[in-house]
């Protein structure tokens, strides 16, 4: 199973209602072409009244691409387009060809689960090459440079469940392989960093691998619940005082698949697997849809391009845009989907991308390094975004944070949010002097066609229940690109039954 650890009709029987402009004044449909992402445009299913479909897609990310292509593939009789808001496919998917010296992903980025994630077959199928994360570190930066959790390590290794300064010995007595007396229970409302410091454990001394359990890809320990803290400190606790005892450490290997469910990056940039994927499907980019009339017999859609009608439309777009009421529906759409969409929240997420011009940051002698973390830095987390171009010169580094932390980095000048990431990057590497050479970030949370990154909250049935019989739903809370992809073709596959 995809392992994600870690780290976007028909009124009164086809009535034509006002012009719609033909598909070269709304941007050209694009097609990645015959499937092996080589750009040329297609228009195999674009023949005939431009106007109207027998499915229109709204939305060319993962999801929506998804989408069509699933009902093109199952029944190629239908003519079926996706029409896309910004200048671009993907979505939240956003690889940069012209900032930096290579491709770089401004959104989604990574292969989550490799050959287990639901778009592998896709990427075999194009003969697309990955580099799989496979060498990933941790550390405590303020940590005494004699202390082994100072230095690079694994996650799960036997350092990561060390005290820095040493373990208290009040915390003896709750060693679980000894007297295993319980902890304290944590009081109402009591945050990580403060339970612990209650039972002697001060943040220089607090394990690297206790913070990476409460935090990675969460909250920092000041915003951490208490209740969370104390089977991982048992463990820490355990495992310092019988070490033999400690479990393996995880394993990674991308050529044993006993161990290749790991993190991945596509050689050449993450788009390629959409223009793949979308190979003859028409696309019409710069297309927003404002306004949608629908009633048994099909739908109505508004567009900043003109009318359009179909008999279905899949509505891939992010749960953000639908909560921003960016569309108007009528009739108003059911209640409980409105809920739904009102009760999601967008999660905190910070990633900042810089470009420097030689490989500055080695981690114990290798450049073949995924995530380099600092477990008492911000942002925490360093991954190589240059894995995947072993041909290139210098280096790529992200920047990643996530929950409050992100939040308080959010709320940074731009500049200073490139500092923030540059301060972590000089002390990573022991040289204050770097500079970057290019520097990009994009501010999911303000982008008009997303409203953020990724979410939760609100019930993923409601939010994907069929309207009318006409209106579907895919992609509305989907947190990666291959989940994002499966609920694509779920949907396509939901409406294919009902035709």
């Amino acid at each position: 199973m995809e392992n994600i650890s870690r780290r976007g009709i028909l009124m009164g029987g086809l009535a034509a209602a006002g012009g719609l402009a033909n598909l070269a004044a709304a941007g050209p449909p694009i097609g990645p072409g015959n499937g092996h992402g080589n750009g040329t445009p297609s228009l195999k299913h674009a023949n005939g009244d431009k106007r109207r479909w027998d499915v229109i897609v709204v939305g060319a990310g993962a999801a929506g691409i998804g989408a069509a292509r699933r009902i093109t593939d199952q029944n190629p009789d239908l003519r079926v387009v996706i029409v896309e808001a910004r200048d671009r496919i993907g979505g939240r998917m956003y690889t940069d060809r012209t900032s930096m010296g290579i491709p770089v992903e401004r959104g989604g980025e990574l292969v989550h689960g490799g050959p287990y994630a639901s778009t592998y077959p896709w990427i075999q199928q194009a003969g697309f090459d990955m580099r799989m994360f496979q060498n990933n570190y941790i550390r405590l930066a303020d940590a005494p440079p004699s202390s082994p959790p100072s230095q690079w390590h694994q996650w799960d290794s036997p350092t990561s469940w060390l005290f820095p300064l040493g373990l208290p010995e009040a915390l003896i007595p709750h060693d679980p392989a000894g007297q295993n007396l319980p902890l304290p229970a944590a009081l109402p409302g009591e945050k990580a960093d403060a339970y612990l410091l209650r039972l002697g454990v001060t943040a220089a001394n607090t394990p690297s691998g206790l913070i990476y359990e409460l935090t990675d890809d969460s909250e920092p320990l000041y915003n951490t619940s208490a209740s969370r803290v104390a089977a991982p400190l048992r463990d820490c606790i355990r495992y310092t005082l019988h070490p033999e005892q400690a479990p393996a450490p995880e394993i990674l290997d991308p050529n044993d698949s006993r161990y290749d469910d790991g993190d991945y990056k596509i050689i050449g940039g993450y788009d390629q697997l959409l223009r793949f994927i979308a190979a003859d499907v028409p696309i019409m980019l710069r297309t927003v849809v404002e306004e949608v009339d629908y009633t048994a017999n099909g739908v109505e859609l508004l567009t900043s391009k003109g009318t359009m009608f179909g008999r279905r439309v899949v509505f891939a777009v992010p749960a953000g845009v639908m909560k921003h009421r960016d569309i108007a529906f009528t009739p108003g759409l059911p209640a409980a989907k409105w809920a739904a969409f009102d009760a999601f929240t967008y999660s905190n997420i910070f990633k900042c991308v810089l470009e420097f011009k030689d490989k500055v940051f080695t981690p114990n002698g290798t450049d073949n390094w995924g995530y380099a973390e600092s477990m008492d830095h911000f942002p925490t987390t360093l991954w190589n975004a240059s894995i995947a171009s072993p041909r290139y010169k210098g280096q790529v580094i992200v920047g990643w944070e996530t929950g409050a932390a992100a939040r308080e980095l959010h709320a940074l000048p731009l500049e200073q949010k490139y500092q923030a990431v540059l301060e972590v990057v000089r002390r990573a590497a022991g040289d204050q002097g770097l500079r970057y050479h290019n520097a990009v970030m994009t501010d999911w949370a303000n982008e008009p066609y997303s409203w953020g990154p990724y979410g939760s909250g609100g019930s993923a049935a409601d939010m994907a229940a069929t309207v009318g019989g006409v209106l579907y739903w895919a992609g509305m809370r989907t947190s990666s690109v291959s989940s994002s992809y499966t609920s694509g073709v779920a949907q396509a596959d939901q409406l294919l039954r009902a035709l």
